[in-house]
């Protein structure tokens, strides 16, 4: 036997002998059964809670807005144009015109950029491996 094969085969009895006793136990003394799975499921909701508290999940909803609002802001960029006849569209480049001679501009929205500080002045030494 090899020792994938011999660790399958330690597996499969071990859980075999976890099932007898699971309803052995649960033919004997139900209700003790009962309150130790409540006592583990609290125990490990309390390790859980523990987990999420001190895990830095609280940034992912950051994340998470920051995300769409570039979505949205890529939409409007992207947006399709409405098809209009050609009459039209000569209309409203008329008036185009007419409003950018008039010297009014619209002002862009800043874009949210930030810049990343890295290691500068660690410079990396390519040619030893």
């Amino acid at each position: 036997m090899n020792g994938r094969s011999l660790t399958f085969v330690l597996f499969v009895v071990v859980m075999g002998l976890a099932a007898f006793q699971f309803v052995s136990y649960l033919i004997t003394n139900p209700g003790k059964l009962l309150g130790n799975l409540l006592t583990i499921g609290i125990v490990l909701g309390a390790f859980y809670w523990l987990y999420r508290l001190f895990s830095n999940s609280g940034s992912s909803a950051d994340t998470r807005a920051s995300y769409n609002r570039a979505a949205k802001q890529s939409k409007r960029k992207y947006a399709k144009q409405n098809v209009t006849p050609l009459s039209i569209k000569r209309a409203a480049e008329s008036k185009l015109r007419k409003s950018s001679a008039a010297g009014l501009k619209k002002k862009r929205k800043s874009t949210h950029l930030t810049v990343i500080e890295g290691k500068k002045s660690k410079k990396k030494n390519r040619a030893s491996f």
